[in-house]
């Protein structure tokens, strides 16, 4: 009935069957904990679990982390009786069942290790990839507690909105098609089909409500815009040639994409697609402008709300600044005091992120033989290291090898962050995997992710044998000669 790994048998309905037990199990329970990352995809998959508690009429408290180690343990467990931990948990099964016996539970869609079959039995924990399900393309955390939700109560079909965000904020959209796939399409359709999303094919760049058309140029960088990224004059000259006004004439408004009538937006479009063939961009590069994006129906359509990448951005920014708080507050529907601050975040969030391209593009980055590397100390937070990381393909980088970023911990220790493309993971790059191989070859390191983007927490007299020890494990994975 059960799969070992995300190369299995694919088998949905084993996958539906194990959440129906798993809500029956927890129906049983109260006085809960729900543990969740701080991520847009972990605040979301958060918001999901306790709305869905709460509406059963449980005792429901919860703690945001930024990862789940072992000095955590103690904290939680002085909050409740019971514990759902969404969004991670698959990782860290063996301290788990040691310090929480048979009161947790785990919804998780990272790479699990060797199959449990005592929590399989025991109905606690949930992972796609269990079932031959992508959990890093096909379904988010947040997707797989919206799936919980709704086996826990059909009602809570209007938690679909914060499966898709989940998604969206992991950038599970990022395929050949530009668009969700697998479950995470189950989601979104149940979303649609409640007129609480719509889709249409359209320009993806980022800040299609929130940011005024030449910034929403200048700021590009997926993909970056050759001639217009970072070139504030250019993109100015760019609107004028193409005759679409940067004002409202009535009000004297900076004008966003959203704002546009359907011809100039069908203009901009395709002027942007010529600038990249012309500039030979590969093709499924340019395939990427368009694609699906999302409209949340029930938002102010001048919000940034309304519109599914801002959203999670949004949500990303309050983690990211040690806010999970007012991320959940937003996702629970707070639209006056947690929303405005979480405004004035996602302005410090960018300003932080801007801050660190700054210093990478003054310190450079090194070159190894089978990774871009960097060192940022304590000059960039730990927490934003990574996503600084991802921005650098397309501007600073090639595609041609994953990146790993390091910063310091609060603690001391190393934060490493990986980050890699779509193209090497078809090459059989694992970033989670080789993170979570090595975590179990060198005391003291713990980690783990995805195959696209991972991370782990190493003591600061282990780099130099971390890093050694990851750039064999990507040769072996992209198969590069030692020679």
């Amino acid at each position: 009935m059960y799969c070992s790994g995300p190369t299995g048998e694919r088998n949905e309905e084993a996958f539906f069957q194990m959440l129906d037990l798993m809500a029956i199990e927890i129906k049983k329970r109260d006085d809960f904990v729900v543990v969740f990352h701080h991520d847009a995809d972990g605040c979301a998959a958060g918001a999901i679990a306790v709305k869905a508690l709460q509406r059963e009429g449980k005792k429901v408290l919860n703690i945001c982390l930024k990862q789940l180690y072992k000095e955590n343990i103690s904290e939680i467990k002085a909050l409740g009786k019971n514990f759902l931990f969404v969004d991670f948990g698959s990782g860290q099964l063996d301290y788990l069942i040691e310090a929480f016996d048979d009161n947790f539970f785990v919804l998780d869609h990272h790479q699990p290790p060797a199959l449990h079959e005592t929590l399989i039995k025991s109905r606690r924990h949930v992972n796609p990839m269990l079932f031959g399900i992508n959990g890093g393309t096909e379904l988010s955390g947040a997707g797989v507690t919206f799936f919980f939700a709704l086996a826990l109560n059909k009602k809570n079909f209007d938690l679909s909105v914060l499966a898709v965000i989940g998604a969206l904020g992991d950038m599970q959209d990022f395929n050949a098609n530009s668009e969700l796939i697998g479950l995470n399409k189950k989601a979104l359709d149940i979303a649609v089909k409640n007129k609480l999303i719509e889709v249409k094919k359209d320009l993806r760049l980022y800040g299609r409500v929130s940011r005024p058309l030449v910034s929403f140029l200048v700021f590009s960088s997926n993909p970056v815009l050759p001639g217009l990224t970072a070139n504030e004059d250019n993109c100015k000259a760019f609107f004028q040639q193409l005759s679409i006004p940067l004002k409202d004439s009535f009000t004297d408004r900076w004008l966003s994409y959203n704002d546009l009538s359907e011809e100039h937006r069908r203009e901009l479009t395709s002027a942007l697609i010529l600038l990249l063939a012309e500039n030979n961009m590969p093709e499924w590069k340019i395939k990427e402008l368009v694609g699906d994006v999302y409209t949340f129906k029930k938002e102010n359509p001048l919000s940034p709300l309304s519109d599914g990448k801002e959203f999670a951005t949004l949500l990303n920014a309050c983690g990211r600044n040690k806010r999970s708080d007012i991320a959940l507050a937003v996702c629970m529907g707070n639209r006056k005091e947690a929303y405005f601050e979480a405004l004035s975040l996602m302005d410090q969030h960018r300003e932080n992120l801007r801050k660190g391209i700054q210093f990478i593009q003054q310190n450079g980055i090194e070159e190894k033989k089978s990774y871009y590397f960097f060192d940022a100390k304590e000059t960039i937070d730990e927490s934003i290291v990574g996503i600084i990381a991802g921005m650098l393909y397309g501007s600073m980088l090639e595609e041609n090898k994953p990146i790993i970023a390091l910063a310091r911990n609060h603690d001391g220790t190393v934060k490493a962050s990986g980050r890699a493309t779509s193209a090497l993971v078809r090459r059989g790059l694992n970033l989670g995997k080789a993170f979570k191989e090595i975590g179990l070859e060198i005391e003291g390191v713990e980690g783990g992710g995805h195959r696209i983007a991972g991370g782990a927490k190493i003591p600061l007299e282990k780099i130099n044998l971390f890093l050694k020890l990851l750039e064999k494990k990507f040769e072996e994975q992209l198969n590069i000669s030692t020679i």
